[in-house]
């Protein structure tokens, strides 16, 4: 690991800014000129690079040369987001953390105002702000404010803060209603906490680890759009099949159900949410019916919805009654 000084020397930097890295060469200068240019100026910068196979690594070295960052280059693919995460959170020494991920890019506000609201709220464990979408070449497009907007019509047009466990129950629960982790500015110390088995989820690792923040501290929202979310064919949640989507999903609103005393009809807004993908992810089986995962499914669901699994079965049968009564003989 190649490590050099603070961005001020001889200060403790308030906010650490972590940049992981993988095959994102195209985009680390508009990610990195972007957090240089932050109006909020007492931070340290912490690029992780994944073993990527483009030009990453010397378009990284190339800003080591003239801003002052840490760097810790992998000798094998960690396989998952989220351990990098959790590495570089084990390398801060901020009381914030700033995950600004190496395709997205940020107004030069971002931290101030992120800041801004944390210092004034000792309460508040995680604060973000509004997102809009880019494409990979650039083109700018409309906020999340659509993603949120089949949970209240209005609600994340203007800023506002609430009690953690009341977010979750009411909207996180849902859905992940917090869409990106470059617009989100968490405390450390509850971060390394909520960041723990994130790495056991391809998908959902960022909504497990924003909903175990908001059970341990309250949750502030900035309307104002100040972060770009790239969205482009080669992320994550675009190579990733839906089945994937469905047992996560469904783990993680079990997982909240025996924590929370969620109201029924919230468990079965909830359910219809994933419901959605599993009609898409019965209809993809290749060769067979994967039954264990299929088991795996129906025992979240009986958690969260247990009427839901009516509805599974008969998508399910639909989909695939062919293949479904017509098991291939065991050798």
């Amino acid at each position: 690991m190649r490590t050099q000084g603070n961005l001020f020397s001889g200060l403790t930097p308030l906010v650490s800014v972590i940049v992981p890295n993988y095959n994102h060469a195209r985009f680390l200068p508009q990610r990195l000129d972007t957090i240089f240019a932050q109006t909020f100026r007492n931070f340290e910068v912490i690029v992780l690079d994944d073993l990527s196979t483009d030009e990453s690594r010397n378009v990284i070295k190339q800003y080591a040369a003239s801003h002052p960052m840490r760097l810790l280059f992998n000798e094998e693919n960690s396989g998952s987001p989220f351990i990098q995460w959790q590495r570089g959170a084990n390398l801060a020494t901020g009381k914030y953390l700033w995950i600004a991920e190496s395709d997205d890019y940020a107004d030069p506000r971002l931290l101030e105002r992120l800041v801004a609201v944390m210092e004034e709220s000792p309460h508040v464990g995680l604060a973000y702000c509004e997102s809009r979408t880019v494409t990979a070449e650039g083109q700018v497009g409309e906020t999340f404010e659509y993603w949120n907007r089949v949970l209240h019509p209005t609600r994340w047009r203007s800023d506002y803060q609430n009690g953690g466990r009341d977010e979750i129950t009411n909207y996180t629960f849902i859905q992940n209603t917090v869409p990106n982790a470059s617009a989100v500015l968490v405390r450390r110390e509850i971060f390394q906490l909520a960041i723990n088995g994130a790495a056991s989820h391809r998908l959902c690792g960022d909504w497990l680890t924003w909903i175990n923040t908001m059970l341990r501290a309250d949750v502030a929202f900035i309307s104002e759009p100040l972060n770009y979310f790239r969205v482009h064919n080669h992320s994550v949640r675009a190579t990733t099949r839906a089945h994937l989507y469905c047992v996560e999903e469904f783990a993680i609103k079990a997982h909240l159900c025996g924590l929370l005393k969620i109201p029924m009809r919230m468990r079965s807004k909830a359910f219809g949410m994933v419901y959605q993908k599993w009609r898409l992810s019965v209809r993809d089986f290749q060769t067979s019916i994967d039954y264990a995962w299929i088991r795996k499914i129906y025992a979240y669901c009986w958690t969260v919805y247990a009427p839901g699994t009516i509805r599974m079965t008969a998508c399910l049968v639909r989909a695939n009654a062919g293949r479904i009564f017509h098991r291939p003989p065991i050798h």
